[in-house]
């Protein structure tokens, strides 16, 4: 998708070139991209003021990206504003004194605005004329938070109570020339606004006051899809951030003690609550340190005891409803990053591009079998796959060439031999917004994953804990192939094939009973692979080709699932001692058809159903002619979705059917 915006100014390596008209283009070159958009460039400032700054640029401004500076804007800001080409940016704040706006952040005049260093006033003239306020204390941290998401949620400015004698110092000439009747007052901040003359003051006890008055809001608009969690007393402050995040969002702001180790109470006090109960996606703005993981015990009998598990995923082998990922990083101008570089993953010309390097070392034959049809359904899909697998002899250097010109990567391997052999914390090449995806053990870190969010990520995918090639590998052909053919957002995507694992936990269960194995390390797969990044990221979805395989397809009329057969298989994929035959929009696990030396893996259907219209109050149940061992469904009665896998059988053609029967949830 490409933007046509006035031409301003035309940077390269952020030097200012000449101001006069600009001189045709050569023949046969592309137009270089027009300006367009605003940045608003945050500097030092209280932090009261930033949280009241961020509101009111998401609330006035939804369009301008809010970014914070950085001690190292050269190498991360001023990369994402070369890619970008905003028409302005405007610095607000404090900056040092001494530095050099070209060679920190690549822009000059007119590009670059004059500095705004009063973060209050600018927040304020953002709303030339507002009927209503909020006044906010600057602590306790909880009622600051919640005032500062119904302020950007109401559109209207938000005021901080001011440190010293004369805490509304300033608050009267604000108001005066905006025509405001209306004060809402928060906590402490009530008996300062009752000395104000002439307004109507709506007085709120508490954060939890505001936290309804916020949510009904929010539910004016539609029901509230998203959550946003953090620790309002995290020593980085990135809680700082969590009101403009939800603003943006729009979202229901969640927030758990000091030590952050009631997240999963919180989140699950959200799901019973009326208003938050069919959030459908979380944002935790938190690193894993302020709002912890927790221990389970490993499913999969190994090495480790004990596992680090995301505290929100259910237990046992329930589906996974909620689905998330984390905004963090060291330095808090990575968050704001992280979504402002959003806005460029649809403006790269031509399909998506992705590369994948599985099983370099040659000893993984059931993940490479997973990675090249992953490799085959995006190619189907529209997508440019780069795909290197097995003995390719792929060198570092290659690898390293390869990687800054693609929106995803997707490694499947060993992590050892992508950090010792090819040194991948090493490189330093800038990358272009993408999703990184590390298919491989203890692959998930902060140290290394901030590397890769300095160079231009969006979102690094893995897990904390040890896993099974095996599993992996189907979650992340599932991951991969709901993005292409569904359309669904990383995180919704990784929900998705979270619960492929869970209902083939099920399905291999009802095949093979007491002889069936690794189911643990299924549930594990399910359980810890976790998105760090914004989770309602999408890809941008491409065009097949003229001769694409057509995709297996799952629709709803009535009271009948139909479960549609492409005529076509893939040709099989051979990684000896495996083998394959997958049809375009399938799935495939660890599940062998026979006992001979050539292992040929069952061609698995998945489907997810969206079932909206059936009684509230009742589950639905299917039957079919399909014998009950080859397929599993389950229900996710909060998100009114099912979920169907089926293992087809050679005499299936074009179609298997599924009746479904409404009955009362005691009797499921």
């Amino acid at each position: 998708m490409r933007f046509a915006y006035g031409l301003l100014l035309i940077l390269f390596t952020g030097v200012v070139v000449s101001l006069a008209p600009a001189q045709p283009t050569a023949v046969g070159q592309p137009a270089p991209p027009a300006r367009g958009g605003n940045v608003i460039l945050a500097g030092a400032m209280p932090e009261q003021d930033l949280i009241a700054l961020s509101v009111a640029v998401a609330a006035a401004q939804p369009d301008a990206d809010f970014v914070l500076d950085s001690n190292r804007a050269d190498v991360i800001i001023k990369p994402f504003l070369d890619r970008l080409k905003p028409a302005s940016v405007t610095p607000v704040g404090t900056f040092p004194k001494d530095h050099n706006a070209t060679k920190r952040w690549g822009i000059a005049d007119p590009v670059l605005k004059p500095v705004e260093a009063d973060p209050v006033a600018f927040a304020w003239s953002l709303f030339p004329k507002a009927e209503r306020v909020v006044v906010a204390p600057r602590f306790p941290t909880n009622d600051l938070l919640q005032a500062a998401c119904l302020a950007g949620t109401l559109k209207t400015p938000l005021f901080v109570l001011r440190e010293g004698n004369d805490p509304t110092a300033g608050l009267k000439e604000l108001l005066s020339t905006r025509g405001v009747k209306d004060v809402l007052a928060v906590g402490s901040a009530v008996p300062a606004c009752k000395k104000l003359d002439g307004l109507k003051i709506t007085e709120f006890a508490d954060a939890a006051a505001v936290v309804l008055a916020h949510h009904k809001e929010l539910m004016r608009l539609g029901k509230i899809d998203m959550l946003v969690l953090t620790n309002p007393s995290d020593p980085q402050k990135l809680h700082s951030l969590a009101p403009w995040v939800a603003v943006k969002r729009r979202a229901a702001l969640l927030l758990t003690c000091p030590d952050g180790k009631d997240a999963a109470m919180v989140v699950a006090g959200a799901m019973k609550n009326t208003d938050t109960a069919r959030a459908d996606a979380m944002i935790v703005v938190a690193d894993p340190v302020n709002i912890p993981q927790v221990k389970r015990e490993n499913p999969a009998k190994g090495k480790d005891e004990q596992i680090d598990v995301e505290p929100w995923v259910p237990e046992g082998e329930d589906l996974i409803s909620l689905t998330s990922g984390r905004l963090f990083h060291a330095d808090r101008s990575l968050v704001t990053l992280m979504l402002a570089r959003q806005k460029l993953l649809d403006r790269t010309p031509g399909p998506p591009k992705i590369l994948i390097a599985s099983n370099p070392g040659d000893g993984l034959p059931l993940l490479e079998t997973f990675s090249r049809n992953t490799g085959r359904e995006l190619e189907n899909a529209g997508w440019k796959v780069t795909g290197r697998y097995g003995k390719t002899n792929l060198t570092a250097k290659e690898l390293r060439d390869l990687l800054p010109e693609q929106d995803a990567f997707l490694w499947e391997g060993h992590y050892r031999t992508l950090i010792d052999t090819y040194e991948f914390p090493k490189w330093t090449e800038p990358l272009r917004p993408s999703v990184i995806f590390l298919q491989s053990c203890l692959a998930l870190n902060v140290d290394e994953a901030a590397l890769l969010f300095d160079r231009g990520a969006v979102s690094v995918v893995g897990t904390p804990n040890r896993t099974y090639s095996g599993s992996g590998g189907a979650l992340t052909l599932g991951f991969f192939d709901s993005i292409a053919y569904d359309g669904r957002s990383t995180g919704a995507s990784m929900r998705h094939a979270k619960n492929f694992l869970v209902c083939y936990v099920e399905l291999k269960a009802k095949r093979l009973g007491e002889a069936a194995k690794l189911g643990g390390a299924n549930q594990r797969a399910a359980w810890t692979f976790t998105i760090w990044g914004d989770p309602t990221v999408k890809l941008p979805k491409p065009t097949p080709a003229a001769d694409a395989l057509p995709a297996m397809k799952c629709e709803m009329v009535k009271t009948t699932i139909t479960l549609t057969l492409p005529e076509k298989k893939y040709p099989s994929t051979e990684v000896p001692p495996y083998k394959a035959e997958m049809w375009p929009g399938g799935r495939l696990a660890g599940l062998i058809t026979t006992d001979v030396e050539d292992k040929w893996l069952s061609p698995l259907g998945f489907a997810e159903v969206s079932m909206p219209n059936g009684p509230a109050d009742q589950v639905p149940h299917l039957s079919s002619k399909l014998p009950g061992k080859n397929w599993v469904f389950r229900w996710d009665a909060r998100r009114r979705v099912g979920y169907l896998l089926v293992i087809p059988r050679e005499k299936d053609e074009k179609s298997i059917e599924f009746r479904v029967k409404w009955e009362p949830a005691a009797a499921s």
